[in-house]
């Protein structure tokens, strides 16, 4: 874990920096749904440490490259200095996740504090790649997430319900009558309050009877994927925070999904 030490990392690009970033956030939320899996955080920050670095090595070859770009993040640098008992340092949590990477030992209390590290990393790279001075104007196609997942109003209620447990969501976008709609989980929980013997029933509902008989949804605030994130997060739209902001592409047709999360 001695590589050598580079004098510069070469400049990435807008578009590099997006990639990269999603590609960590991928790996997050991966490890995330599976606290004993951080694979593909390493795939992602190999990925990074292989541009930054400029030719293929081992994880630990690209140690260096890396902790340049750490220097960006408040979060890896200055708070883990001011506030060590909270935050911790790019070497430090790089040190976890090279051993881990290399220990056929994933399983238990250490692989869940492995993917512990390898995220608290990720968050860390992300705001090293996506630091301010390089942004000239952000907008909402540079931080959403890709590939959204919906439902279609004429699917069961019960899908919708297995979509939103599986990936952890707290609203689902469904079109219906050229409108874009949030089921929450709110109103899920709602409606599917019924008892034992009704249960089979109300699963087998379609999303657009399902509203016709009580299922509250929320209309949806969709906007353009160039739409300007300093005007998303203007102090004026305090009293309207949104929970989920719908990009579209063209009428009916989402090509990502943004919330506040995203943007932190």
């Amino acid at each position: 874990m001695n590589p050598k030490i580079p004098v510069e990392i070469p400049t990435l690009s807008w578009s590099e920096r997006v990639y990269y970033r999603d590609q960590l956030r991928a790996g997050r939320y991966a490890a995330l749904a599976d606290a004993e899996g951080f694979q593909a955080i390493c795939f992602a920050v190999e990925a990074l440490g292989m541009r930054l670095y400029g030719k293929k090595e081992a994880l630990g070859g690209y140690k260096t490259s890396l902790a340049v770009l750490a220097r960006d993040s408040l979060v890896l640098s200055e708070l883990a200095f001011r506030d060590s008992a909270r935050f911790s340092d790019f070497g430090s949590l790089f040190g976890l996740v090279y051993s881990a990477r290399n220990d056929a030992m994933h399983t238990g209390v250490y692989a869940r504090h492995a993917t512990a590290a390898a995220i608290e990393l990720c968050i860390g790279l992300e705001e090293a790649l996506m630091k301010e001075q390089q942004i000239a104007r952000r907008s909402a196609k540079d931080f959403m997430v890709k590939s959204p997942i919906i439902v279609e109003p004429w699917q069961p209620i019960a899908y919708a319900r297995q979509l939103m447990l599986t990936h952890s969501f707290s609203f689902i976008p469904v079109y219906i009558e050229n409108q874009w709609w949030l089921i929450s989980e709110g109103a899920m929980a709602r409606f599917l309050n019924v008892p034992r013997p009704e249960k089979m029933r109300v699963f087998a509902v379609p999303i657009t009877e399902a509203r016709a008989a009580g299922l509250t949804l929320i209309k949806a605030e969709v906007i353009d994927m160039n739409t300007s994130v300093d005007d998303l997060l203007s102090p004026a739209n305090d009293e309207r925070d949104p929970r989920l902001w719908l990009v579209e592409e063209n009428p009916g047709r989402l090509c990502g999904v943004l919330s506040p999360f995203e943007l932190m």
